[in-house]
Formats: C-alpha cells, sequence, structure tokens
C-alpha cells in the first residue's frame, strides 16, 4: 500500500539545510518545555518566602583583628591615610563592629575633621550594644572634638554622658 503524506508548500519551498535548522528549533523547543515541566510548580499569585540569615555576617576574627591592630600600628607612627585603608577593610568585612567605627573617629579626629569624628563615635555607640568601655571612649573623644570646635556646652554634655559609662 503506497500512502501519500501531504507536506505543506512552505515546507517544500525550502532547502534542506533550513529544514533541519527548523527542525533543530523545534526539537530544542519540545526538550525546554519537557524540562521546565520538571521544575518544583508554585502557584500563581503565592508569594515564596526566603528565610533570612540569623544575626550578622561576621568576617573571621583573626582578620578584622589583624586589620585593626594594623590601623593602630599606622595611627601610632602618623600614618592616617594607611590608618583609615586598614580601618576601612575592616569595615568591608565587620560593618556593624563598634571598635572598628572607633578607629575610624579617631583617625578623623586626628585628621582634624572632628564633626565626622563626633558622627562615627555616635555611629560605633549605636553598634556597641552594652560595651561601656567603647561607649565610655567615644564620648570622651566626642568631648575633646566639641572642645576643637568650640562647642563647650556639647563637650560639657559628652564628658557627663561618659562619666555614666
Amino acid at each position: 500500500m503506497n500512502m501519500k503524506v501531504h507536506v505543506p508548500n512552505w515546507i517544500l519551498s525550502r532547502s534542506r539545510e533550513q529544514c533541519c535548522s527548523l527542525w533543530r528549533v523545534l526539537i530544542l523547543m519540545v526538550i525546554s518545555c519537557y524540562i521546565s515541566s520538571c521544575a518544583p510548580q508554585t502557584k500563581v499569585g503565592t508569594p515564596v518566602f526566603r528565610e533570612e540569615p540569623q544575626g550578622q555576617v561576621v568576617a573571621p576574627p583573626d582578620q578584622t583583628a589583624i586589620l585593626l591592630t594594623s590601623a593602630d600600628t599606622a595611627m601610632q607612627s602618623g600614618q592616617l591615610d594607611k590608618a583609615e585603608m586598614h580601618l576601612e577593610r575592616a569595615l568591608r568585612l565587620s560593618p556593624r563592629d563598634a571598635q572598628i567605627w572607633h578607629g575610624m573617629a579617631r583617625v578623623r579626629f586626628e585628621q582634624s575633621n572632628y564633626a565626622q569624628a563626633v558622627q562615627f563615635c555616635l555611629k560605633s555607640n549605636s553598634l556597641a550594644g552594652k560595651n561601656e568601655a567603647i561607649i565610655r571612649q567615644n564620648w570622651l573623644l566626642m568631648e575633646k572634638a566639641y572642645l576643637k570646635t568650640g562647642d563647650t556646652e556639647k563637650a560639657i554634655w559628652a564628658r557627663q554622658k561618659a562619666s555614666e559609662k
């Protein structure tokens, strides 16, 4: 029995290479539909919640401690730019570390940038939690910064806050 298959004219007008290309595209589409159907299904409109990591991501303490030590050494030798560089690297690793922010405040104070020194002290205090030693150091540094700018009222206030700690 001889059976004829009807082939549309638009297919007959194509070259053999074009037909092969069309078949390849068709096969790839079928495969991609099959693969996508294997993916886990979620209902449309249903929000997908991902659990947030608990707490902060903390850098290895050794690396942060090394950077803090390097910054202190650089400050003691008067290399404020180098100290600032070490502290900025430490902040990228541990942005919520009150000690690093206090170090940045000290650098800004030594650079005569008293307003930013105060801001960094306040940031450090906001992250210090119950670390009274760092909070006290911040208030004392703020007192010095206020005195340098001639704001004696705020300097007295900062001194009082330091004595509370």
